[in-house]
């Protein structure tokens, strides 16, 4: 899988991690896939292997830790106790050896570190808002391999790759103002359109697509095509501010909105650019003299055209007022599509409904909904209520895009059942789960159980509780009759987040070593109803991933409802610190702390699904003695030793007792290294019931 670049889940991931130390193979680390060893035990990492597993693993995707938080911090501490503590600077070494791991240093790190941490932070998912500022220090320092804002090219800008979305308007100012695009300086002249530096293509002398020989007197970047004013006063040690270099900016704009419109920039990104680029020019426009005001809000800069859509520097020649201004209502319904292949700010979003309104005063027609994904979530229930909506591939277009609401999500949904009458399970695939936490609970109840069995297994760990609560009934009545117990866990495992107590009682006897995903996505009040042995049975040879994720919400807060005894029991210090380093007793203290805090699980609002995990608990030799034989599981002991199953499971041939709480212990064979082990029920899920008083588990002690 390493060679072949297989691209795992979390929740495989986790097996794996548990398969490899079950077996011996966490010592093969360099030929195991960087993201599987995010999930080894790390107290299990030899002291003398620190580097290499560092390294190897700092090249894997930290996003997949989303519910481990104190594995997370705690691969920070192995990595830092490996360069022997944290650093007041780390140099281009260090950052060789840290990798994907400095996205969570905190933004003193990030501003004290060699310049070349610009090629770490790239591959960064998101840089958080303290980093953002780091990263905007870093760069107006003029230590970077781009040296100051003001010798900026083209080419240094695309080598930033999506950490160029970050840069502030204070720096674009500065790019647009001196930066020079591909050449050493400005010939002289050019501020009055005297000739270009040789050797530069004319095409990209103003970013505009547009061949041109030598440059028009007094022109301004902000202005386009005509002169909007005179050029700044020239800077000490500059004969004047070159035109030509101020086009700098204006190129990489261009480039940037020809690689979002081409889909290979996410909106997110593309506007967050756009945003910081365009408050420059506004700045840059603001501070010039301006001429006479004429009353209204007259199109200055000409009508638009489908040739002005084109352009990939519309949005700087054409503000939210002059779009209000210049865009004609014919042109708007022949050229929608290409308008809205630009990342429009929210301002120029608005601009575009209300034409829209006026050209459709009854709604827009089903064949233009398609195109305007990006703006339903400014629409209302009564506004979509005047919408046709009657194509599988229209609901689609509209939900797929992960722009709608909840509001918006419902009410297209229930324009299609009006025409319709019902949702399909290949439609369910398609928008995804996230959507069903936006459905109504009629919505949902109204899903056959056949179509809702074709959907499968779909990803609802966004979903308030409420949702979750509506969607566990409706998958427990569409996979209640599954014949084996592996093959209902597996369809109900994203829709357990709804189920009560009985149900995973149930569960403590069916063998399904449950991954922690699954777990923190349960309702946390059920879970206060779970004793240490249910949490124990359920999770398996997951068990061990309570300390890498203490810190999440839904654990800690039953974690906080248990005495030391019992923490003890399950394997967990009594430290919040957590982990150590590897092969060490104590706790290197990181720069950062794990990113959060969490959402409540019990929010009105989704969360961004989270990956499955799971690892196996420490070996023993790595734990304190206490820690690791405390009275209460001294009985394990005696368990046997069943193998485990292709699918990751334990071995069933264990039989239950009669309570189902445990299987008998059998003397002679011992097992606790192995992990704890489970049972399945003799009856399949359709036959279960809720247990009795007298039925349910026994507390370990």
């Amino acid at each position: 899988m390493a060679t072949r670049r297989v691209l795992l889940r979390a929740w495989q991931l986790s097996c794996l991690a548990n398969l490899a130390a079950l077996h011996g193979l966490q010592d093969d680390f360099e030929l195991h896939p960087p993201d599987l060893l995010l999930f080894y035990n790390l107290t299990q990492v030899r002291e003398a292997d620190c580097r290499a597993f560092t390294h190897r693993a700092a090249q894997g995707d930290t996003e997949l830790l989303a519910n481990l938080p104190d594995q997370r911090a705690a691969l920070q501490r192995v990595a830092l106790a490996c360069l022997g503590g944290p650093r007041l600077r780390l140099s281009a070494s260090d950052l060789l050896l840290l990798g994907v791991l400095v996205c969570d240093m905190d933004a003193s790190s990030i501003v004290a570190a060699d310049p070349r941490v610009l090629q770490n932070l790239q591959r960064c998912h998101r840089l958080t808002a303290p980093q953002q500022a780091a990263l905007n220090t870093l760069l107006a320092s003029g230590e970077t391999t781009l040296g100051p804002p003001g010798s900026w090219n083209l080419e240094g800008l695309r080598a930033l790759g999506p950490l160029a979305t970050y840069i502030s308007s204070s720096l674009w100012m500065q790019v647009q103002q001196v930066g020079c695009s591909g050449v050493g300086g400005c010939p002289a002249g050019c501020g009055q359109g005297e000739g270009r530096p040789a050797g530069l293509p004319a095409a990209t002398l103003l970013g505009t697509g547009v061949p041109s020989p030598s440059l028009p007197q007094g022109f301004h970047p902000w202005g386009g095509r005509r002169n909007q004013g005179p050029l700044p006063a020239p800077r000490q040690g500059m004969e004047s501010v070159c035109p030509l270099c101020q086009a700098v900016g204006l190129d990489f704009f261009g480039s940037t909105v020809a690689t979002y419109r081409a889909g290979r920039l996410s909106q997110q990104d593309a506007r967050r650019f756009v945003t910081g680029f365009l408050k420059a020019k506004a700045e840059s426009v603001s501070s010039r003299p301006k001429r006479g005001t004429a009353t209204g809000r007259p199109c200055l800069r000409g009508d638009i055209t489908a040739a002005t859509l084109r352009d990939d520097l519309f949005l700087v020649h054409y503000d939210c007022v002059q779009l209000e201004s210049c865009l004609g209502s014919r042109v708007l319904k022949a050229n929608l599509d290409p308008l809205l292949q630009h990342p429009l700010p929210a301002e120029c979003q608005r601009v575009v409904k209300a034409k829209l309104a006026r050209v459709y005063p009854r709604g827009v027609p089903e064949e233009q909904l398609p195109l305007i994904a990006s703006l339903v979530y400014l629409y209302s229930r009564s506004e979509i209520g005047q919408w046709n909506v009657t194509s599988r591939d229209t609901v689609v277009a509209l939900l797929a895009s992960d722009v709608a609401l909840e509001n918006q999500t419902e009410a297209v949904l229930q324009k299609y059942l009006d025409h319709n009458g019902t949702l399909t399970g290949a439609l369910l695939v398609a928008i995804g789960g996230s959507r069903l936490c936006w459905m109504s609970a009629r919505q949902i109840q109204a899903i056959r159980p056949s179509e809702f069995r074709l959907a499968g297994a779909l990803d609802i760990s966004s979903c308030p509780q409420s949702r979750k609560d509506v969607l566990y009934a409706k998958a427990r009545e569409a996979f209640g009759s599954t014949r084996t117990t592996a093959a209902y866990y597996r369809f109900m495992r994203p829709y357990l987040g709804g189920a009560p107590v009985e149900e995973l009682r149930h569960l403590v006897q069916a063998n399904v070593s449950m991954d922690i995903d699954t777990f923190t996505n349960l309702n946390p009040r059920v879970l206060q109803s779970l004793s240490v042995g249910n949490v124990t049975t359920l999770l398996g040879q997951n068990v061990g991933d309570l300390q890498k994720a203490r810190s999440h919400p839904t654990i800690s807060s039953w974690l906080r409802s248990l005495n030391r005894s019992a923490l003890g029991e399950l394997g967990l210090d009594t430290d919040p610190a957590g982990l150590s380093g590897p092969g060490r007793s104590t706790t290197v203290t990181p720069n950062t702390a794990p990113r959060g805090p969490y959402p409540a699980p019990t929010s009105g609002l989704p969360r961004h699904s989270a990956p499955a995990s799971g690892s196996p608990p420490a070996h023993l030799g790595y734990l304190p003695l206490s820690v690791a034989l405390p009275s209460g599981l001294l009985w394990l002991l005696y368990w046997g030793t069943p193998g485990l199953s292709q699918d990751c499971s334990w071995d069933p041939r264990t039989m239950a007792s009669e309570d189902g709480a445990a299987p008998a212990p059998r003397a002679g064979k011992r097992g606790l290294v192995a992990g704890v082990h489970h049972v399945r029920p003799s009856r399949g899920p359709q036959g279960w019931s809720p247990p009795t008083s007298s039925s349910q588990d026994r507390e370990l002690e």
